[in-house]
């Protein structure tokens, strides 16, 4: 079916073992098991210091890493000066921005992705931001609530309020946090998810829906902006070290765009179909097989940079050389 060197790398793969809530792991050889694609990093319970997903304020932490972007390292001090902003509310606002891959932790500079965002986005106007940054925040297992909010809350288990997320919270991690931890920063965490989707920006995507009795639901999001689903898939196989994306995996696999977005199989079969027709990716269903082989050449920027600068991607001449070695 595929060489070997294609398939994805199962030892940078860890099964749930307790990891989404005590799930004990699956039999190894099932397809349908629930995977996390993780080497293992340190999980970060505390995200947002009870402050919400605001990106008018982001785009003005991004707008003042953008101009002093030449720096080593941009202080803390500096983003407080020059956007007015409480010292608190601006560590908050960098978290946030780190959890969606938008600012490199620890120096306060702009990833790649958070400069094209500063370039050519800054007030997340466009959709295809707001969609990375879903994939981002909700894909990253680092991120604890959330993460397991969106790979197993919504994606698994009957429609919950949120007391009842926090709830769900505070009995699997209790005993792994202090009491006065698992009191005040679980309450603050899970709001700050479902005001992101409810309340904030993530809400345009209407991917949370709010039910009368207050429980909350993943809707089936299939209108992913090509290039940023491209952008998503290159992403993906990157984390699992592979060239080769089969469906049925992909669909099972927390972190995965399908996991995020709610996209089935089939639907997710005619979203390949079309980056496949558009050149982007190749579909191959030939000898029963099921699977995304991708280009060499491409990478998840590239995607990205097309989308932003709306002209079709490129493959580069040097990653295309390197991929036929």
């Amino acid at each position: 079916m595929s060489d070997n060197k294609d398939e994805p790398n199962r030892n940078n793969t860890t099964h749930t073992q307790g990891l989404l809530f005590g799930e004990k792991e699956r039999e190894g050889n099932d397809r349908n098991a629930l995977m996390i694609t993780t080497n293992g990093p340190k999980r970060k319970l505390q995200l947002c210091n009870g402050y919400t997903l605001q990106f008018d304020q982001l785009s003005r932490i991004i707008n003042t890493i953008w101009e002093h972007r030449a720096q080593p390292r941009i202080r803390r001090r500096l983003l407080k000066e020059s956007t007015g902003l409480a010292d608190q509310h601006v560590k908050s606002l960098v978290s946030m921005g780190s959890a969606m891959g938008l600012i490199r932790h620890g120096v306060q500079l702009p990833t790649v992705v958070g400069a094209l965002i500063a370039k050519h986005d800054m007030f997340f106007e466009k959709k295809g931001s707001l969609e990375w940054c879903h994939f981002k925040g909700a894909g990253s297992y680092r991120n604890l609530v959330w993460f397991d909010v969106f790979n197993r809350l919504l994606a698994l288990e009957a429609p919950m309020t949120q007391q009842q997320w926090t709830e769900r919270f505070r009995k699997n991690l209790s005993g792994q946090y202090s009491d006065r931890t698992i009191r005040k920063v679980l309450q603050e965490e899970v709001h700050f998810v479902a005001d992101a989707y409810l309340n904030q920006g993530l809400a345009k995507l209407n991917i949370v829906q709010e039910s009368s009795d207050g429980t909350l639901r993943r809707r089936r999001y299939t209108e992913v902006e090509p290039l940023v689903l491209c952008a998503m898939l290159y992403d993906t196989s990157k984390g699992l070290e592979t060239r080769i994306l089969e469906l049925h995996y992909l669909a099972s696999t927390p972190g995965s765009p399908t996991f995020l977005f709610g996209i089935d199989v089939d639907s997710l079969r005619q979203l390949v179909d079309d980056l496949h027709s558009r050149g982007w990716l190749r579909y191959e269903t030939t000898h029963n097989l099921d699977q995304i082989r991708l280009k060499p050449g491409y990478d998840s920027i590239e995607f990205l940079t097309a989308y932003y600068e709306g002209r079709d991607p490129h493959p580069s001449t040097e990653q295309r050389r390197q991929a036929d070695v």
